[in-house]
């Protein structure tokens, strides 16, 4: 198997990622957000963390990096949309998951700027054939990806407020959550 076929689905995985911490802070600047202007980064960064997460499912469902100019957009708009949320509640938001975020969607658009420079290239005679994914890939990036998106996601507004396990009684009520 070669490096390439182990990371083929790494990107795709990084929008998800992307998307969720986007979907998060946006989520927490829409309810918490101090002004107007606050809720309407929220608004957006809400749009472009649920264009990442159906970008991000299209591309592995078809095994390859689908519209990529589209996806250059939705890594640009995540950056501008993080980066803007930052500038304007910086009370309410945290330096963690807007780094992993800008970070992931650095790699879907410039992932995304490869893909459509080679695409535009002429290409040679013989024709290519599509690559295949590994499965060991996939688990290995969404393992790393849990690692890296799930302490974000805690470190978000809406993340932060979330209950602990320590008080959750669904199973056994009155009892702690023990």
């Amino acid at each position: 198997m070669s490096p390439s076929a182990l990371v083929r689905s790494w990107p795709t995985l990084a929008a998800w990622g992307a998307g969720l911490l986007q979907l998060g802070l946006g989520a927490g600047a829409v309810t918490k957000g101090a002004d107007v202007a606050a809720r309407g980064v929220g608004v957006l960064l809400v749009t472009v963390g649920a264009a990442a997460l159906v970008w991000g499912a299209v591309a592995l469902a078809k095994g390859r990096l689908v519209a990529p100019r589209g996806a250059m957009i939705i890594g640009l708009a995540g950056i501008a949309a993080t980066t803007t949320v930052l500038l304007v509640n910086p009370v309410q938001m945290s330096a963690y998951p807007v780094a992993v975020a800008l970070a992931l969607s650095l790699v879907v658009g410039v992932t995304a700027a490869v893909t459509a420079r080679r695409a535009a290239r002429p290409e040679p005679s013989a024709v290519r054939t599509a690559a295949r994914t590994s499965v060991w890939g996939l688990v290995l990036g969404a393992f790393l990806l849990s690692g890296i998106v799930t302490p974000a996601l805690a470190a978000t507004p809406v993340g932060s407020d979330a209950p602990g396990a320590n008080v959750n009684e669904v199973f056994m009520p009155g009892h702690g959550g023990h």
